[in-house]
C-alpha cells in the first residue's frame, strides 16, 4: 500500500505528464503561471442553497430552537456550520454549540442530498482542468460532509486534496485554508487561482496571494475575473 507521501508524489508526476500531453490542445498555456485551481464547494461545485436551508431548519428544530426563514438564511448560508449555529441560537455556551454541531456533523440530523444540484457542465470542465492543473477543494464544510455527497464523490478522482473546516484554526476570509491547499499541492500561492462565489472568497484569495475568479452573475472589485458559466473557466484561467 502506498504511503501518503508516495501517493502524493505519484499524483504530482501524473499531473505533470498530463500537462505536457495537453499543452498542444490549447486547454492550458505552455508558459502558464497558474498550476493549481482551487474550488469552493457551496455555490460553485454545488448549488446547495435549498439543501442547506432545509438542513439548518431541521437541525434547529431538533435542537429546540426556532428554524431560520428563507429570508433570514442568506446571511447564514456562507458561514461554517459552527458559526451558523452560533448565530441562529444566539448562544455563548460553547458546549451547547458543540452539541448541536455534533448533531449535524455525525448526521443525527440527516442532510437532504436530494435537494442538491450540480451546475451545468461542472463535471466536464473539472475533468478538462484536471489534465492541465492540480485541483483542490477548499470549503467551510466539515470533512465528513464532502465525499458523502454522490456528485462530489464522482469528482473525487480529479482532486488531489480537500481542505475542510477541521483542517485549519482560521477560516475564510482568512487565507489559511487556501494556503494549506497550495502547500499540499506543492505549488506557490501566486501559481494558484481560487474559484468562489462571494466577495469573502475573493478576499481570501487576495490575502493568500492568489488569483480569484468569482462564480456569480455580477463581479466584485476583489475578483480578477467573473463568470457564471463553467464552460468559460478554462479560458479565464489561461488569461490570468
Amino acid at each position: 500500500m502506498l504511503s501518503l507521501l508516495a501517493l502524493h508524489s505519484f499524483r504530482l508526476k501524473r499531473h505533470q505528464k498530463r500537462l505536457e500531453r495537453y499543452k498542444a490542445t490549447g486547454l492550458v498555456k505552455s508558459d502558464t503561471m497558474i498550476k493549481a485551481v482551487l474550488f469552493d464547494i457551496d455555490g460553485v461545485l454545488l448549488d446547495s442553497f435549498e439543501a442547506n436551508l432545509k438542513f439548518y431548519q431541521n437541525l434547529m428544530i431538533a435542537a429546540g430552537y426556532r428554524p431560520p426563514s428563507r429570508d433570514e438564511f442568506p446571511e447564514i448560508f456562507y458561514l461554517p456550520m459552527w458559526d451558523g449555529i452560533k448565530m441562529l441560537t444566539k448562544s455563548q455556551d460553547e458546549d451547547e454549540i458543540k452539541k448541536i454541531w455534533e448533531m449535524g456533523r455525525t448526521k443525527q440530523v440527516p442532510y437532504p442530498m436530494e435537494l442538491l444540484k450540480t451546475p451545468m457542465g461542472a463535471e466536464k470542465i473539472v475533468k478538462i482542468l484536471a489534465h492541465g492543473y492540480s485541483l483542490a477543494m477548499v470549503t467551510s464544510r466539515v470533512q465528513e460532509s464532502v465525499y458523502s455527497i454522490p456528485s462530489l464523490e464522482k469528482l473525487r478522482q480529479y482532486f488531489q486534496t480537500v481542505v475542510a473546516y477541521q483542517d485549519t484554526q482560521l477560516h475564510k476570509p482568512e487565507p489559511e485554508p487556501l494556503l494549506l491547499a497550495a502547500s499540499r499541492l506543492g505549488v506557490a500561492p501566486e501559481q494558484s487561482v481560487y474559484i468562489g462565489d462571494v466577495a469573502s472568497d475573493m478576499r481570501a484569495a487576495k490575502s493568500a496571494g492568489m488569483k480569484g475568479i468569482l462564480y456569480a452573475l455580477h463581479s466584485v472589485p476583489e475578483a480578477d475575473a467573473c463568470t457564471f458559466s463553467f464552460a468559460e473557466l478554462p479560458k479565464l484561467i489561461r488569461s490570468l
